[in-house]
């Protein structure tokens, strides 16, 4: 096998992964949102908030800034 024959079938194979991925990204990015199931009685709510969550505005949870 020569070096050209090698790096084609790299690039193939890195072609073909790169496929397989943006397919996954795809289906997975139509996916349904999970919602978190209600409180029960008993249970208090735990708030997560770091730096970053704190200053997104809401309803822009989740999207983009590019």
């Amino acid at each position: 096998m020569s070096v050209i024959e090698g790096l084609m079938l790299c690039l193939a194979v890195l072609f073909a992964l790169l496929g397989a991925l943006y397919y996954i990204d795809v289906r997975v990015a139509a996916m349904p949102r999970l919602k978190e199931p209600p409180l029960q009685s008993g249970e208090e709510a735990t708030p997560v908030a770091t730096a970053s969550a704190a200053s997104v505005p809401a309803g822009k949870e989740g999207k983009l800034n590019a």
